[in-house]
Order: C-alpha cells, then sequence, then structure tokens
C-alpha cells in the first residue's frame, strides 16, 4: 500500500509532533551479489559506508557531473534502497540498468510495497520511542530496524525521521501520530539546506552549485563514478561561481521550480530549485545564486517580489 493511501487513513490527535508521508518520493531496490559494488560504482558517496545501522545522501550524476538525481540511500536486510523524486523512478530506473551488463544485480521499483513516513518535533524522538517500545537511532545519519521499521534520524537541529516499513509493521502509527500538511517535511528540508532534485532540474546543477559537499553528499577519497573527474577537478582545483542559497520571498504565489531571479538592473542571477511556502504564509525557497550577485537586491523575473537571503544551518566558504 502506498503512503498516499496511508495519509488518508492517519487520525489527528493530541501527539505532540508532526507526521508528514512524503508523496513526492519514490523508493527503488537495488540487491544481488553485485549490489553493493554496482552502487559504489554510480554513486558520488561511499557506498561501504551505509548498513543497516547508517544512512546517506549521495547522488547520481551524469558524465559531465551533472546531478541526474539526489537520493538517500540505506539498508534494510541484504539489499540497498534509494529514496528519490518520484518523476525520476521511471528514467532512473531505465538509465541505471544500462550499467548492469554482467553485473548480478537487480533493480525494482518498490514505491508502491512500502510506507515513507516523516516525523518531526522537539518531542519526535521519545514520542516514537513510547510507540515503538525501542530506543531509536541517536546520532545523526544512523539507522535501526525496529519491529519491521527502518528508522532513520536525519542531521537536522530539531529531531527529525524518516520510517520506512510495510503497512503491516506501519499499524502501530496508525491513530497515534498528528498529520501534518504535505508541504510540511518540503519546508525542513529547505530549512536544513538539503536540496532535491526532480525531473524539472536534472543535469542542470553540479554538485558543488547545490551545497552537496556542506550536507556530506561527496566523498572525494573514494573511487571513480560518471562525472567523478569533473566533481573533484573543481573541488581540487577550481571554484565555482555559483552556489545554493535559502531564501525568503515576499510573496504567497509559490514559483516553480528554474523560475528566474534577477538582480540589480534586471541581470540574471540564479534559479529556483525548492519553494514551498512557510507557516507564515510566505515563500521559502533554496535556489542557485551567482555569488557576485548574492548580495544584490534580488527579485523574482515573473512578479518582482522581492527576496532576503535566510542563513543556513552549515557555512559555505565562498572563497
Amino acid at each position: 500500500m502506498s503512503s498516499e493511501t496511508l495519509l488518508s487513513s492517519l487520525s489527528q490527535s493530541s501527539s505532540r509532533h508532526g507526521l508528514n508521508t512524503d508523496l513526492t518520493q519514490g523508493l527503488i531496490k537495488v540487491y544481488g551479489e553485485d549490489a553493493e559494488s554496482f552502487l559504489q560504482n554510480q554513486l558520488t558517496n561511499e557506498v561501504a559506508n551505509v548498513s543497516e545501522t547508517t544512512h546517506q545522501i549521495t547522488a547520481w550524476c551524469s558524465p559531465k557531473g551533472r546531478i541526474i538525481t539526489t537520493l538517500r540511500l540505506f539498508k534494510r536486510e541484504d539489499a540497498y534502497y534509494l529514496s528519490l523524486a518520484q518523476d525520476m523512478i521511471e528514467h532512473v530506473l531505465k538509465k541505471l540498468s544500462m550499467y548492469v551488463m554482467m553485473s548480478k544485480v537487480s533493480l525494482e521499483d518498490v514505491t508502491e510495497s512500502y510506507v515513507h513516513l516523516g516525523v518531526s518535533g522537539d518531542f519526535a524522538g521519545q514520542d516514537l520511542e513510547a510507540l515503538l517500545g525501542e530506543s531509536l537511532p541517536s546520532e545523526a545519519d544512523s539507522a535501526k530496524i525496529i519491529n519491521g521499521l527502518t528508522v532513520l534520524k536525519l542531521a537536522d537541529k530539531t529531531p527529525r525521521y524518516e520510517i520506512f516499513g510495510d503497512l503491516e509493521s506501519s499499524n502501530v502509527l496508525v491513530g497515534n501520530i498528528k498529520v501534518a500538511p504535505d508541504y510540511h517535511w518540503e519546508y525542513l528540508n529547505i530549512v536544513a539546506g538539503i536540496p532535491h532534485i526532480s525531473q524539472a532540474s536534472s543535469e542542470a546543477w553540479i554538485p558543488q552549485m547545490i551545497n552537496f559537499i556542506q550536507v556530506n553528499g561527496v566523498d572525494f577519497k573514494k573511487g571513480c563514478y560518471p562525472g567523478q573527474e569533473i566533481v573533484a577537478r573543481l573541488n581540487y582545483l577550481g571554484k565555482t561561481k555559483r552556489r545554493m542559497y535559502r531564501l525568503l520571498i515576499d510573496t504567497d504565489q509559490l514559483p516553480a521550480i528554474n523560475d528566474s531571479i534577477l538582480s540589480t538592473n534586471d541581470k540574471a542571477a540564479g534559479k529556483i530549485l525548492n519553494a514551498v511556502i512557510n507557516p507564515e504564509g510566505k515563500v521559502e525557497a533554496l535556489a542557485v545564486l551567482k555569488i557576485a550577485e548574492a548580495n544584490e537586491a534580488l527579485t523574482l523575473a515573473n512578479n518582482e517580489a522581492t527576496i532576503t537571503l535566510l542563513e543556513l544551518p552549515y557555512t559555505v566558504d565562498d572563497s
């Protein structure tokens, strides 16, 4: 059963944390004797660091170093799972399958087989522990399998967890967790400065341009993967002229991915990457901007809404 079906069955309660099923996410299962080595040769992060007790953000790049899709990689039993934008599932399965060749590995869309929940809030950890009857993973990017549920702890300041499992295993949560609005999880990703690449932004940006180094999405010590030479050369020998910023936009009209941002004298400054209406009713977004234009007076191209830069939870060295 899909997470969308589960969302409609969850009741409102007085629980102190919010729950959101990320309806934009899909899930690919990668399994077989060569699953680890296959993914190691494709993804930007060190796959050997992922186990049933750890997970990671990673990406799959084109040979030109452009990110095809961002992913969260975790493991259940002997299989790896790729959580990614749902509109990228068909494309990624088709293109990844071209690299399988003689490898003993299988790829399968299991989006409809797993419930995917996001739980957040100051009391999320202790409330989940009370519901599940076991302690949760305690460190950032750690994982634990509890009663058939894979629980991932994210690296946020405010406690946040992603949970994967079948409907039967997830029943313990039904009726006990307050449902948050659909956009809640995306808003938390923006606050955390975690970029999300979907079909509209696929192959537009290299990892450095979306701060993927700062969110630990790239391991420069690992072996080759598509685009690795370009990504590494920029890291050690070059300097990117663009990077990702968090923005507050003075409008309640949600911009689309790739909508243009202008600076003084209508100069092109950048593009929207992810955007959502925040709790105050204004647009909050992640956008890729030219570093030289970022401190100018910025506006949206299509409605001239003014833009203010907000802090990210990590530091980016523009030098």
